[in-house]
Parts: C-alpha cells; sequence; structure tokens
C-alpha cells in the first residue's frame, strides 16, 4: 500500500469532528478546531446573550472573513428558550433580582443585524443538521458536540432524536459556575456579569435536559473560563507580533483581532471589551485536552424551580451524596489549564491565514 495512503489514513482515523451551537461566535472557537486538525461538521446560531438575527449575523462575518462559508454550514438554531418568555424573565427578575446582563431578553436591546446581511442553510433547523451529522458519523468518527450557550437547540434535538446522546462522541458546555455568590453579590458590575450564568439561567429547563442525559462524555468548562482574561500584556504580543497597531487597524482580515484589541489601551477598553475569554477557553482544552491540569468529577444538576433564588443555577455533589429525587447526570468539571500555552496559541492562531482552508484543510503563512 502506497505510505502516502497509509499517512492519510492514520490522519482520517485520528481526526475529531464537532458541531458547534453558540448565541454569538468568536473566531477562536472555529480557529482553534481546525488548527487542531478537527473538521467542524456544522455551525448553529441561537438566541441567548444575543438575538437570533445577530447570532447568526456574528457566525456570518467570522466564516467569511476567514473564508470558510464554502466548507462549513450554517444554521439557524433555537430562536427561543423551551419555557421562558420575556414575561417570566421580568417576573423572576422582580423576585429575586435583576441581572447584571441580560443578553436577548434586555428591553434595551437592539439588533446589530437584520436578516437579509448575511446568507446561512436555510434548509434544515440546526438542531435538525445537528441530529444528520452525529448520524452520519456514528460509526466512523463520532461527533462532539460543543454548546456554547443555551443549551435549547440541543435540548430540541435530544427531543427529536434521544440517540443523539449515545451515538455522539459527548457534550463540552460553556456555563455552569458555581461558588459564586459572593463575587456576584460584592463585586462591580462586571464582576457581577463574569459570574453570573446566563447560558443555564435564560432557558434552564434545556439545561437541565442536556446536562441529566447519559452522554458518553460531558465537561463543564465552569470556574475555569473566568480566569483567562485579556490583558496589555497581552494586547502588546498581539500589536508586536504585527509589526504595530496600524497593521490590525488597516487590513480587514484582522477585523476579529482588531474587535477584541478594540483601542489597544486595556485601561481605555470597555467592560465587555475585557470580558473572560470564555468560549475560547473550552474550545481549546477539548481540541487539546493536555492544556488540562486538573478536573473533577461530579454529579449535577440545573434548579428549575421557577421560585427559587437559584433558578437556572448547576447544582453539583459528590456521587456518593447526589439526590435521590432529582435526576442528575454525570459531568467533569475542569479546574485548571495551563494558562501561558493558551495565551501562546492565541497569539499563534490569529496570526495564520485561514483563507485557503478550504481548499488545503489547513492554514498558509500569513503575508503582513
Amino acid at each position: 500500500m502506497n505510505i502516502l495512503y497509509i499517512l492519510f489514513l492514520v490522519s482520517f482515523v485520528s481526526s475529531k469532528k464537532v458541531f458547534i451551537d453558540n448565541d454569538g461566535l468568536s473566531a477562536l472557537q472555529v480557529l482553534f478546531p481546525l488548527k487542531a486538525g478537527w473538521e467542524i461538521v456544522g455551525i448553529s446560531g441561537s438566541f441567548g446573550s444575543s438575538s437570533a438575527v445577530d447570532s447568526m449575523g456574528a457566525g456570518y462575518d467570522v466564516l467569511k472573513t476567514y473564508n470558510l462559508t464554502s466548507c462549513i454550514p450554517h444554521y439557524l438554531g433555537a430562536q427561543q428558550p423551551l419555557l421562558r418568555n420575556q414575561q417570566t424573565f421580568d417576573y423572576w427578575q422582580d423576585m429575586f433580582g435583576e441581572l447584571i446582563w441580560q443578553g436577548g431578553f434586555s428591553h434595551s436591546y437592539q439588533d446589530t443585524y437584520s436578516w437579509d446581511n448575511f446568507t446561512y442553510n436555510d434548509s434544515i433547523p440546526g438542531a435538525l443538521a445537528m441530529i444528520e451529522a452525529v448520524k452520519a458519523n456514528k460509526d466512523t468518527d463520532p461527533v462532539y458536540i460543543w454548546a456554547a450557550g443555551m443549551m435549547t437547540t440541543v435540548a430540541q434535538a435530544i427531543s427529536l432524536y434521544p440517540n443523539l446522546v449515545n451515538e455522539s462522541a459527548g457534550l463540552y458546555i460553556m456555563g455552569g459556575y458555581f461558588d459564586t455568590q459572593y463575587a456576584a453579590a460584592s463585586g462591580t458590575p462586571i464582576v457581577n456579569d463574569i459570574n453570573t450564568d446566563i447560558n443555564l439561567i435564560q432557558d434552564p429547563e434545556a439545561a437541565q435536559i442536556v446536562l441529566t442525559a447519559d452522554w458518553n462524555e460531558l465537561v463543564i468548562g465552569a470556574n475555569v473560563t473566568n480566569y483567562l482574561v485579556p490583558s496589555q500584556e497581552l494586547y502588546d504580543r498581539l500589536i508586536d507580533k504585527a509589526h504595530g497597531f496600524t497593521t490590525i487597524e488597516d487590513d480587514p482580515y484582522f477585523g476579529e483581532l482588531s474587535a477584541l484589541l478594540a483601542t489597544g489601551n486595556y485601561t481605555e477598553n470597555t467592560s465587555e471589551e475585557k470580558l473572560p475569554f470564555w468560549d475560547e477557553v473550552v474550545t481549546a482544552f477539548m481540541v487539546w485536552p493536555d492544556l488540562i491540569e486538573d478536573s473533577s468529577d461530579f454529579s449535577v444538576a440545573v434548579d428549575t424551580s421557577f421560585y427559587s433564588p437559584f433558578y437556572g443555577n448547576l447544582r453539583i455533589w459528590g456521587h456518593d451524596y447526589a439526590p435521590k429525587g432529582v435526576k442528575t447526570g454525570n459531568a467533569t468539571i475542569i479546574n485548571k489549564i495551563t494558562d501561558s500555552r493558551f495565551y501562546d496559541l492565541l497569539v499563534d492562531t490569529y496570526f495564520e491565514d485561514w483563507r485557503q482552508y478550504c481548499s488545503v484543510k489547513g492554514p498558509v503563512e500569513l503575508d503582513y
């Protein structure tokens, strides 16, 4: 057998596949898997921290910037939670306190995009696309599901096709903070925001369905994602690598990086521009598990009692002490990763040229 063909087979067998659902896609959530040799079999944009149209628009912008629209299909995910709506969201806040970040439920929220600003695959909804991707690869290379917003799209898929849980490779999620009540209550607005688990709070029922399903693997980012944040040191590294801030400002290819840097001066940037690398961190340790330095296994559930101040919060127990009257799931919670390597990967990935990926299946040297 031809040695090149053997190497191709080895590469194929060792590849991984992932379907991503998010409420506002970031560049590295796409580029990290590609850099690690994974295949993204689909992306869906859902309501959550953004409106559905804005989630789809943000996803389209990432795919267009890196010329990935021809090989990564883009679908519309859940446009609303399973049960929660604007009225019940407001009523719960009246009872138990107002959230700093309300995402698409904020009364002041205004759409940035309109539906005619972009194109996407509208042949099937995101939940069905997720199911089809899992079914198509279950016997050869099972698909990981990566849910970085509400769990609604995944819950829809489970409802339509319960075998999704055991035919997929597993589920990674962004969210699941715990032991953050003091920080949220005593900190500044941005500290409160960072310690509020909006991804679960916006659709607690979907989160409970998803996190207590019998996944082959369930990995939760949780608190660790709050610890890796932008800084002036990181900005300076990125600017130095580009040989100046104007290079980043003037080149459309660096549009996503420019949005991260904003002014290039950390102290001048807004609170939103200083948010942690939530989705990026989970993406990184999903595709490079050797980044993980410490993790714990717990029984988990989501509080779905509407008349509870912890409605939509993750609850964790040691397996021997989990409640018997509540359905729980088994999850691995990541406690620590190698911070320095994460930042190295971030810098390197932004300065690779991904615009030929759909034809060459990898980055090429970036000329800047």
